[in-house]
């Protein structure tokens, strides 16, 4: 059945190729004017970024703040800063009772994991040092 879809999308293909080669092109109207070669464009003025003379922007009192200022510009801040790395697969808890069995056969690659004490499962809690109090009813 895939077969037969193949052969026919495969027919459908060649006949559109066909079909495209075998029309003349459209008449363009632009081709009739000689194309205009990058050297008979005119040529741009470079662009003029210059800020020139600083007081025509800022009001006096601004700009002798700004020449007299300590040292302001001289300063230096450093920002440092620390990623943390994304958490790895074999860290991630493992499930415990029937969801294991499932996570068995579902992640085979990562099965040894079962098989192993978990890292990173909780503790037991503390130990109890003081022994429980024991009630008997006789000797």
């Amino acid at each position: 059945m895939n077969h037969a879809r193949l052969i026919v999308g495969v027919a459908l293909l060649l006949a559109a190729s066909v079909g495209l080669a075998a029309d003349p092109p459209a008449p363009n109207a632009k081709a009739d004017k000689p194309a205009q070669t990058p050297a008979m464009q005119p040529a741009r003025a470079p662009l003029n970024l210059r800020v020139g003379d600083i007081r025509k922007y800022m009001m006096p009192n601004e700009y002798r703040a700004s020449v007299n200022a300590t040292d302001a510009d001289k300063a230096e801040i450093v920002v440092e800063g620390e990623r943390a790395p994304p958490p790895l697969k074999s860290e991630q808890p493992l499930p415990g009772g029937l969801a294991a069995y499932y996570s068995l056969f579902r992640h085979p690659t990562t099965a040894w994991r079962l098989f192993l004490p978990d890292p990173r499962a909780p503790g037991a809690g503390r130990p109890n040092v003081v022994p429980e109090r024991e009630v008997r009813l006789g000797p």
